[in-house]
């Protein structure tokens, strides 16, 4: 336990850090993570308990779908750190001329887009997770009820707060971007879907 409490020190320092890279995406794509491998932690608590025999096979089935989502949010807050270097590197391109202007301003808006893709993918992925508390809650070892519902609520946060990082991307980019209208469609097609559930 301390081994583990060791690294979540070093994360949490990090972020905690002046510097400005881990930072609210990578903490968004964390907090997902967490309430996936709360989902996880119900599953192994009610897979291979004679009450729960007839459930089985549909907590294993979570078990796997969980698992692997939980490596696609660490794998996001990794693309987050990656696409920030890259806006951070757009910004130092030199712009002294017209023709390195307009190839600076070129850069910045395809790395801003980039940027905003891993916490779209994290909305889309918590948006998909959410039904599987939702089943988890009805079929789960009822003694970690609670964990499903911190699973829920971490998921619920972690998609509203890689909304706010798809946001602050779309607002460096210009309002008639095809891009942002994209997105935005996209944001909203995935709000209707959680709060839908």
């Amino acid at each position: 336990m301390n081994l583990q409490l060791d690294g979540l020190k070093s994360y949490l320092d990090d972020l905690a850090s002046a510097s400005p890279a881990p930072g609210g995406g990578a903490a968004a794509a964390v907090t997902v993570a967490q309430g996936l491998a709360l989902l996880s932690m119900v599953c192994n608590l009610t897979i291979g308990k004679k009450k729960f025999v007839a459930v089985e096979d549909r907590a294993k089935e979570i078990l796997e779908q969980v698992t692997t989502m939980r490596a696609q949010a660490l794998a996001e807050a990794e693309a987050d750190m990656r696409a920030f270097d890259a806006v951070m590197e757009a910004y130092q391109i030199a712009a002294t001329s017209d023709e390195q202007r307009l190839a600076k301003k070129v850069a910045l808006a395809q790395a801003t887009r980039e940027a905003a893709q891993p916490p779209f993918r994290l909305m889309a992925l918590a948006s998909r997770a959410l039904p599987l508390a939702d089943q988890l809650e009805k079929i789960g070892n009822p003694n970690v009820l609670s964990d499903v519902l911190v699973g829920r609520h971490l998921l619920i946060a972690g998609f509203n707060s890689s909304k706010e990082n798809v946001e602050v991307n779309l607002r460096n980019l210009p309002a008639d971007d095809t891009f942002v209208a994209q997105m935005r469609a996209g944001m909203d097609a995935l709000a209707v879907n959680l709060s839908g559930k």
